[in-house]
């Protein structure tokens, strides 16, 4: 049976902690597949030892693997260098800190047989082990994606059910051609392409065209980040994306996130015009935690989880609130017409 080709492309910034176990978990999950692959790892301008511990992975016989190296410019451009240099017509999109399930690619290598144009999202499990910033991001995913996560299983859903199942570009399948056209498009409608959410606006425009499958045997292990200041920036970050992503009419969340800037907005102003209304706002937060972590409870989520969720819940907000804010000043006057 003749192998398949897949270019496995990995952006990578200050991950020398994690790259080497990421490639090592991806070739053993190649081992077991029908894939004959390249490994094509972009470095973003990583400050630490990143470069170095790539270069001293090996790679077995039949696994090109390839660095390249650039300035700091972002994830997504980052990929597409990947993309540009690649040699075959299928590409993997791995991030750095993910860790490819061990039967995952002879998996995805099953379903391609006859036909490799379809678009695979990866079921994304997280590491949650002593880490409460863990626990707390899969708290937020498995509420927000509940749809599927309440009972995982192998689907697949088209436009009118984007908002509803997860998504993202850490973990995922596409044809080359399908990924560049959507990669053109994506610039065409990013705000501002360091700081966009091409896991959100890429894979809308290619779900616009086809169906996206997903299932629990395409999986992969997220190690999030463990200290309070990387997961502060990490909501700051994502509160930038979840701007350029949602706030466009006609997605689940561009009402509810007009509701939440207006809010945060007006309250902002009322403290400033009568600080009085300070011990108004601080008795709100108070009883955000307890609604947080009984909320959590009733949707499904695991004490331990929902505590954490409780816990960080108020930095977060605050934290996501402004990087919602930093992403709305980033749009140009153009936006609504796009």
């Amino acid at each position: 049976m003749s192998k398949i080709g897949l270019s496995i492309v990995i952006p990578m910034y200050n991950a020398e902690s994690w790259i080497t176990p990421t490639v090592h978990h991806l070739l053993s999950a190649l081992d077991k597949s029908n894939f004959k692959a390249e490994i094509i790892i972009v470095d973003d301008g990583s400050t630490d030892s990143s470069v170095q511990e790539a270069k001293s992975i090996t790679a077995p016989k039949g696994v090109v693997l390839n660095l390249i190296e650039q300035e700091n410019k972002g994830r997504y451009l980052a990929r597409k260098v990947g993309v540009t240099r690649s040699a075959y017509d299928n590409i993997l999109f791995i991030d750095s800190r993910v860790y490819a399930g061990e039967d995952s690619l002879r998996y995805l290598s099953e379903q391609l047989k006859g036909d490799q144009d379809q678009i695979w999202n990866g079921h994304v499990n997280i590491d949650k082990e002593g880490n409460i910033f863990a626990r707390f991001w899969d708290a937020i995913v498995c509420i927000a994606w509940r749809r599927y996560f309440k009972n995982p299983r192998t689907t697949s859903y088209g436009i009118n059910e984007f908002d509803y199942y997860p998504k993202g570009t850490g973990f995922f399948y596409v044809a080359k051609y399908r990924l560049q056209a959507a990669m053109d498009d994506f610039e065409l409608k990013t705000n501002d392409i360091k700081f966009s959410s091409d896991d959100t606006l890429l894979i809308r425009y290619m779900i616009e065209r086809q169906d996206i499958h997903l299932s629990p045997d395409f999986s992969c292990l997220y190690n999030n980040r463990s200290t309070f200041k990387g997961f502060l920036q990490h909501a700051y970050n994502r509160g930038q994306f979840f701007v350029d992503g949602f706030l466009r009419p006609g997605t689940r969340f561009f009402y509810p996130l007009i509701l939440v800037l207006l809010g945060s907005l007006l309250a902002f102003i009322a403290v400033i015009v009568d600080p009085s209304l300070l011990i108004i706002v601080l008795a709100g937060v108070g009883l955000f935690v307890p609604v947080l972590f009984f909320g959590a409870i009733i949707l499904g989520i695991r004490i331990a989880d929902a505590f954490a969720l409780a816990i960080l819940g108020i930095p977060f907000a605050v934290v996501y609130g402004a990087g919602l804010w930093r992403g709305v000043l980033r749009v140009p006057g153009n936006y609504w017409s796009r």
